[in-house]
């Protein structure tokens, strides 16, 4: 940038700034200019689309939700129709029964955890 003019506007009466550029920093600046227009469509380009799939996904998720209320409406129905079904009294205490051998089990696996932790500490500690 070499001249800097200054001219008063006369119709609008705002002030016009003048550059004066070399050749090869004129050419420069119309390829910046291009490539930031260029840039630009090509974000536009893709908000289009993600307009255009997050439309449909809003639409597939509308009719997924449709279903699934359906299918509830189906289900609640069903299980109106059909009778309550019961459980005899040993068959409960055997469920029982298996629900806390479920959990004991756990109780063991958590242990054997802890057990593990222990020795790795003690090895860690020998090798110190």
């Amino acid at each position: 940038m070499t001249n800097e003019n200054i001219q008063h506007n006369k119709t609008n009466g705002e002030k016009l700034i003048h550059i004066k550029l070399e050749y090869k920093e004129g050419i420069q600046s119309k390829k910046d200019l291009l490539l930031s227009e260029m840039n630009l469509l090509k974000i536009v380009k893709c908000m289009k689309r993600y307009h255009l799939l997050r439309e449909e996904e809003l639409k597939l998720k509308l009719r997924l939700y449709r279903k699934l209320r359906e299918l509830n409406l189906d289900m609640k129905r069903t299980q109106a129709i059909l009778p309550e079904l019961q459980i005899p009294r040993i068959l409960k205490k055997v469920v029982h029964l298996k629900e806390i051998e479920e959990y004991a089990g756990e109780e063991n696996y958590d242990r054997d955890l802890q057990k593990e932790l222990e020795e790795i500490q003690n090895k860690l500690r020998e090798l110190q």
